[in-house]
This record gives C-alpha cells, structure tokens and sequence, in this order.
C-alpha cells in the first residue's frame, strides 16, 4: 500500500516538472527588425533562435544585438539592421566604393571607404546634405556623395581670414561661414555664382536706402554708388522714360532717399469733323426766291494724333504730333429758283400783276425827317424829289433795283429811286413822304414786283 502512493506521488511530481518546463520556456520578447518593433512570445533561447522562428533569414553582414547566440532572459530585446548595399562617391572625381554593410551613420560608412571627415565637409544623400552622426532610415540600398571642403578667402572690412565649405556657391559659402547677407553686402559678385578661386569674397556691408515709387515706399540696402546701381540692386528697373531724383548717374545721397518716376505715354487719336461747304447753283424747275437741295453735302473728318505723357499716372503733357484729313468734306449744292411765275393781287386801285413778292421791314421819312437833326433832303439819288411814291433801299438793293416798280399795302405803288442806309439784318425799305403828309411807319409788310418782268433778274437777293 505504500509503495503504491509513493509510486503516484513520484509519478505527479514528474507530470508537473514537464509541465512547468514546457510553460516556463515560453517568454516575451521585443523584436526590432529594420526601425519596426514588435512583441512576440517564443521559446527560443536565443536572438537567432527567435529570428528564426519569426522566419526571417539572417545575413552574415547583417547586424543582431544582442549576439545571434546570446541567452535570452524574460523581456529581453532583440535589434535587428539589415545589410544592404552601399555607395561612396567623391564629388567630381571618378572614385566609387561599394559594399554590403548593416551601417547607418554617413561618418562611419564614409571612414570604412577611406574617407577622413573634416570642418566643413558634406555628405549629400537623396540629393540633400545629411549630418555625419545622424543614423540613416532603413533603405533598400545607400548611395552617399562627398564634397570636400575648400578654403575660401572673405575680406570683411579690413580683415582678411579663411574659412572652409564645401558649397558650390558664394551664397552657401557665406552662410557656413556664418554670414547671412543680402546681395547689396557683396561688390560686384552674385551670390548664385560658383566660389571664386582667385580672389577674396569682398563684403562691403551696404548701407540704407528708402526707395519711393508709385507714392509707397520702402527700405532696402545697398553698396552701389550710383543711384541707378543702387536701385538695381534693390530690384528696380528703370524702362523706356522712367527717371529717378536723384539721376540714375548721380552718386546715392547722403539721406538715402530716391524717388523714382514712372513715365508712360499715350497715342490718342482726335476726330473732328468739317463743315461742308455750299454751293448755289440755278435751277429752272424751282420759282424765284425758293431753293432746293440738288445734291446734299458731305461732313468731311479730320484725324489728330496726340501724344500724352503721364507721370505715376498723372497727364504732364498733351503734344499733337500730325493732323490730317481722313475724309475730305462733299459740298452741298443748292438751287436757287430761275423759274419767274406771274400773279395778280387785288388793291383799291385794281388789279395789280406782279413777278416776285418779298417780305420787308418798312419805315418811312421825309425831306426833313430823314434822320439827320437840322437838315433837309428834298432829292433823292434818282433826282426824283422826296414824296409819297418814292421807296428807297439799300445801295447793294438799288443797284440792282433802280427804277423798279412796286405795290406796297397800306402806302400803294411807288418806284424804288433812293438809297437809305438799312437796319442790319434785315431786308428794309425806305417809304418816301413829303414833310405835309408824313406818315410814321415801322412794320413788317410785303412789297410786290410789278410787272414788266426787267431784262436782268436778281436772283438771289444780297
């Protein structure tokens, strides 16, 4: 009996030996492959054991911390870096080493291709400078190219010294070497400009000035020492009439202040119109003292061309430089009436036939009421005397008048056999009276050409 119990004692603490044995070599473990982690559970021993159970091939250049073969305790952690394959380069040199290496520091993976590192050195990867002791991400491969620093003289003022930078470019060079400038610190050099072998990158530390345009202003430096090279470094242009006070040839004033114009110019064209011209000319089918148009006229155009100057967009000048004529004006041609029709009117002396009436503004006078105080005219320029009957006119009217006779309503017939001197502006006849009848008279009426028609026509009354 026991023998039995002790048989089943010993036989359960075997069963629960295997079984703390098989549950206590499982444990967990940080694994980092390539920058990615992860927790897994393993009963590997060891790093090479858990990468190989993860199924992960491990390379002889591949790099395992800790050692492949170390003993893993509970929570220990595994890193893994991946080999791949790297490239040196020297700048503008044919040299090129290549290798497999889990390395990831640019110094390193430079010192393993037989490159010393130094003050100014650049290490260039994806194009782009990288730190020397800056691990580098997980690549499938790694190219690095070296530029070696050159030295480059800088002359500051009176002090001349040396730095060194592996910049292509004057800009790169001076901002290693400190410096952050703008291109007015720098005499007769771009800064996009590659470094220069013989002589010194000159600073000149340029001073101040306020540029005024377009009533804005703003301020900016320069080292320049005309006012044209001063706003050129400041980005200004000066086009076509464009000017500047100071002068563009005129040293940088002592203010600083430039004031800059800018000047355009303008072409305007100018119509005006002509004024067409008229012609009379006789027309047979129209009556007497009627017109008619035979063929109208034409407004002819005339073209300027002005050049006008505007000053920060206010007009300074207005010159016309040409005039001509685009379309030439067309004379209007007007009839005047040839064609004599005879009609009659009635009076209180008869029938009367006349040839031609005209309306006229009537005023009568006298032997001694002619207009001039203190004197008498008893004949008039026909030798005709002064009286009832008598009708004087204009000299332009008698002249071509003289002895015509004519019906006035209200005053009755007459001759026309005087001259008077008018009412400007309008077509006037004199009534003739002797001093006994003298009648006033200052009214507009129609006086009427009897007939006999005269051999020679006035057509178109002056």
């Amino acid at each position: 009996m026991f023998f039995r119990i002790r048989y089943w004692l010993t036989a359960g603490l075997i069963a629960t030996g295997i079984i703390l044995v098989w549950f206590g070599s499982i444990r967990p473990v940080s694994v980092t492959i390539d920058g990615v982690s992860a927790s897994v559970m393993t009963r590997a021993f060891t790093p090479g054991g858990v990468l190989h159970q993860l199924g992960y091939p491990v390379e002889n250049q591949d790099r395992i911390i800790p050692d492949k073969n170390h003993l893993l305790r509970w929570h220990d952690a595994i890193e893994l870096t991946s080999a791949v394959p790297v490239s040196v380069g020297i700048a503008d040199t044919p040299y090129l080493h290549s290798n497999i290496s889990a390395e990831k520091i640019p110094a390193n993976l430079l010192f393993r291709a037989g490159i010393a590192l130094f003050p100014g050195d650049e290490i260039i990867w994806n194009g782009l400078p990288v730190a020397f002791n800056n691990a580098l991400p997980a690549v499938p491969s790694i190219t690095l190219l070296y530029h070696k620093a050159l030295p480059v003289q800088i002359q500051d003022g009176s002090s001349t010294f040396t730095e060194y930078s592996a910049a292509e470019t004057i800009a790169g060079a001076l901002w290693d070497a400190g410096y952050h400038l703008q291109q007015s610190d720098l005499s007769g050099l771009d800064v996009g400009e590659p470094l220069p072998t013989e002589v010194p990158v000159q600073i000149t530390h340029g001073r101040q000035i306020i540029v005024e345009m377009n009533g804005k202003e703003w301020i900016s430096r320069t080292s320049a020492e005309t006012v044209g090279d001063a706003l050129a470094q400041a980005g200004v242009a000066l086009v076509g009439l464009d000017y500047s006070i100071p002068s563009d040839d005129s040293p940088v004033p002592t203010d600083g202040r430039i004031k800059v114009i800018r000047v355009r110019e303008e072409i305007e064209l100018t119509q005006t119109t002509i004024p067409y011209s008229i012609e009379y000319v006789e027309d047979p089918d129209t009556e007497l003292d009627q017109t008619s148009i035979v063929e109208p006229g034409v407004m002819g155009l005339k073209v300027s061309r002005i050049r006008v100057v505007y000053e920060d967009g206010v007009e300074t000048s207005r010159t016309s430089e040409a005039e001509w004529t685009a379309v030439e004006p067309k004379a209007q041609k007007v009839g005047y009436g040839i064609k004599i029709v005879l009609r009659t009117i009635e009076t209180p002396s008869g029938t009367i036939e006349y040839w031609r009436a005209i309306t006229v503004l009537a005023t009568s006078y006298s032997p001694c009421q002619s207009g001039t105080a203190g004197k008498c005219y008893y004949s008039t320029s026909s030798g005709l005397p002064v009286q009832r009957g008598v009708v004087g006119v204009t000299r332009a009217w008698y002249n071509l008048m003289a002895g015509q006779g004519v019906y006035i309503p209200g005053y009755g017939s007459a001759v026309i056999a005087d001259v008077g001197g008018g009412i400007p502006g309008k077509d006037w006849i004199d009534l003739g009276f002797s001093d006994a009848d003298f009648e006033p008279w200052y009214q507009t009426v129609t006086m009427y050409f009897k007939t006999p028609v005269p051999a020679t026509v006035p057509w178109i009354l002056p």
